[in-house]
């Protein structure tokens, strides 16, 4: 039954694939929730130097020692938002990528928003990529920033907006001129119910870390998606665990079918700062 379910998405994605390559350039906007969320939230003023058991890392940024110019990082949480123990995983994600010399910055596009999780409300993937380019801006005007060094990673429904800022129209979407060096999506999709999550006209290095026995976000509608785009000459890559699951980060929630895997985070964490410096 799973495999049959599995191969009708593929063949959605297909349809959805070959209508993309025809659609015009409102494909993006035309796929987000209405109205659309183009005010992004505010970040704190300060800039800490670390992280601890009790610091709330949400719209915060945490530079390592010295004066840079050092790359960074704006990390996006999944629909669980960033309160409650099954979510300190993007506390510990955002340590590792201040371990490895990154600037950062994690995201809480929910809280500020008036709620917890996509349980309360579903938010618009435009408010993501607001949030996102706002982040970016932030940070391209701190000193101790290397401008040309600015990434941006998403678990989940951060994975969504991974996937959309790797398009240029995301961008035209908020009136940036500015873009992220690359994105890391982790356990997200190519194509999620009736929306295109890869589309296109990708234009800037896309990561797809991918779950094998990810059923809430599959990886069958990546393929041969991402293969094909790759032919073409787009900047994807991608990296599928085959016995990976969703949320394969986050302990205690082996009632949603999440297992935790160590190994695994550990691994796409370093296929993360492998792939970020290989694109400045």
């Amino acid at each position: 039954m799973r495999s049959g379910r599995r191969a009708r998405q593929a063949l959605l994605v297909t349809g959805l694939l070959a209508a993309a390559w025809n659609s015009d350039a409102q494909e993006l906007q035309a796929q987000m929730l209405q109205p659309l969320e183009l005010e992004p939230v505010r970040f704190g003023d300060g800039v800490k130097d670390s992280i601890g058991v009790f610091t709330d890392v949400a719209n915060t940024v945490f530079k390592p020692p010295g004066e840079g110019p050092f790359p960074a990082t704006v990390l996006m949480h999944t629909c669980g938002g960033l309160k409650g123990p099954p979510n300190v995983h993007m506390k510990q994600h955002a340590q590792s990528l201040l371990e490895a010399g990154h600037v950062v910055l994690v995201i809480d596009s929910f809280g500020p928003r008036g709620f917890d999780n996509c349980a309360t409300r579903v938010p618009s993937h435009s408010a993501g990529i607001a949030d996102a380019y706002a982040a970016l801006a932030l940070l391209a005007a701190k000193p101790f920033v290397d401008k040309s060094r600015i990434y941006q990673a998403g678990y989940s429904w951060g994975a969504f907006v991974s996937a959309h800022l790797a398009s240029p129209q995301s961008a035209r979407l908020v009136g940036s001129d500015l873009r992220f060096a690359a994105t890391v999506a982790n356990y997200g999709s190519c194509a999620f119910k009736q929306y295109r999550l890869v589309l296109p006209d990708v234009d800037r290095p896309l990561l797809m870390l991918l779950g094998g026995r990810d059923e809430e976000l599959p990886a069958a509608p990546c393929f041969p998606l991402l293969e094909e785009m790759k032919a073409a000459g787009k900047p994807v890559d991608w990296h599928l665990y085959p016995d990976a699951t969703h949320a394969w980060d986050k302990p205690g929630l082996q009632a949603k079918g999440y297992v935790y895997d160590a190994r695994v985070t550990k691994d796409a964490t370093a296929r993360m700062l492998t792939f970020f410096s290989a694109n400045r």
